[in-house]
């Protein structure tokens, strides 16, 4: 499964910092010690969002399918050789996890 955390973190922040931006515009919001904050934190967000959809988009997982590396390949030879019933069952009978039972 592919799924990129970073592409709905991204979209998430983008929504938000857009909807900050949109409520600092608005001229009939009291100032903060004279500084307009829903601007300049909306803009912020915006910047984290566009950096999360922008790294989520061109990087690539971290997983690999085990075949592709050489522990991978190590691990599935072990738990995947056939049991005495001649099964894909590395515990010796299917669905238990004691042998012979």
């Amino acid at each position: 499964m592919g799924l990129d955390v970073r592409l709905p973190i991204g979209l998430l922040f983008l929504a938000i910092g857009l909807l900050v931006v949109g409520y600092g515009l608005d001229p009939g919001h009291a100032l903060s010690l004279g500084h307009n904050v829903n601007l300049w934190w909306g803009l912020v967000l915006i910047g984290f969002g566009g950096v999360m959809l922008a790294l989520g988009r061109r990087g690539t997982s971290a997983m690999r399918p085990a075949q592709t590396t050489p522990e991978g390949q190590a691990t599935e030879q072990r738990e995947y050789r056939p049991g005495p019933g001649g099964g894909g069952c590395a515990t010796g009978a299917a669905g238990s996890a004691r042998p012979g039972v």
